[in-house]
């Protein structure tokens, strides 16, 4: 029996137009080291544990928020809609992308975005690479769609920041060496880290301007700090083919792969290799319903590498997102 990736979760506007019933649904995914990437179908961070990267930047598990976010406006002619929402404090959402959310779905563990936007219709989807500090943020001409006359470009702002995941940022609390040109920038944290942006299919003009006060009312539901900051360290222009993915490389490692055909079809391969794997070791489950394989791919979120002197190969269980260590 030929085995597929599971795609029973699917919203369509009721839900994704919905700015409340679209933060209530959260979106998780993990690589293999105890780093996250993690948001609301909205767009909008309501947690300080959300963002593209979360990444043990103090071995095993000092996880710190890498990269926040990446806000892409779609411009299309004379006309411009933006593909991301955010909150701020006193209450306002600006901009309220989520309205232009056709449908969202879980391709396996993939989170997968359709905004229609006039005769523009763009999908979106980010994953992360296994084994590696390393998420992947693209975008597309959905493919059952005709191309439209004009080439719709994207311009996609790119929020980063330095902060235990735990806590809260304030603007000016950390000032990185922001550098780089064409489709390549470093943020430079001396003597700690170093954030690699890539752009494929366009290129990245580096900035250094703060945002102020985006609001996170989950924190506020906890009775804790519901501000929050974050760096804006540069603005990609990314050109729309049909076709042809285009989008945004956020790592750890200086090598990371920008060829993001070849990095999907890497992470669907392995969802399915799960799959396999489950099922010969438990022949029950095949032919199981979706959910199950839904819940597998789930499960395997949990699982990391956690490395002991005497057991340079170890794992281990993250205990529960967000909070908690193994």
């Amino acid at each position: 029996m030929e085995t597929k990736l599971p795609a029973l979760i699917r919203f369509g506007r009721e839900v994704c137009g919905d700015l409340e019933q679209a933060e209530r649904r959260e979106w998780w995914l993990a690589n293999g080291l105890g780093g996250y990437a993690s948001g609301t179908i909205a767009g909008t961070l309501t947690r300080r544990y959300h963002g593209l990267l979360i990444a043990p930047v103090n071995p095993p598990l000092g996880r710190h928020v890498v990269m926040a976010k990446a806000d892409a406006t779609l411009i299309a002619g004379n006309r411009s809609w933006p593909l991301f929402s955010n909150r701020w404090s006193g209450g306002s959402v600006e901009p309220s992308g989520h309205v232009n959310i056709e449908t969202f779905r879980l391709d396996g563990r993939i989170p997968v975005w359709r905004f229609a936007c006039g005769d523009v219709t763009v999908e979106s989807r980010i994953w992360m690479e296994q084994g590696e500090n390393t998420t992947y943020v693209a975008w597309r001409l959905a493919p059952d769609v005709p191309a439209p006359d004009a080439t719709p470009q994207l311009k996609v702002r790119l929020l980063a920041n330095a902060r235990d995941f735990h806590g809260t940022a304030r603007p000016w609390e950390f000032n990185p060496v922001i550098e780089g040109s064409g489709a390549e920038m470093r943020v430079v944290h001396p003597n700690w880290f170093t954030l690699y942006v890539k752009a494929r299919g366009g290129a990245i003009a580096t900035r250094h301007e703060w945002f102020e006060n985006f609001d996170l009312p989950n924190e506020r539901e906890r009775g804790l700090g519901d501000r929050d900051n974050h760096l804006c360290v540069g603005e990609a222009e990314l050109t729309l083919h049909p076709g042809e993915w285009v989008g945004i490389v956020a790592s750890m490692n200086p090598q990371a792969s920008v060829y993001l055909d070849e990095a999907l079809r890497r992470s669907q391969a392995r969802d399915l290799g799960q799959l396999r794997r489950v099922q010969v070791q438990v022949p029950e489950l095949i032919g199981a319903p979706e959910f199950v394989d839904q819940l597998v791919l789930a499960a395997d979120n949990f699982i990391f590498s956690r490395p002991l002197a005497e057991q340079p190969d170890g794992e281990s269980v993250i205990a529960g997102y967000p909070w908690f260590d193994d």
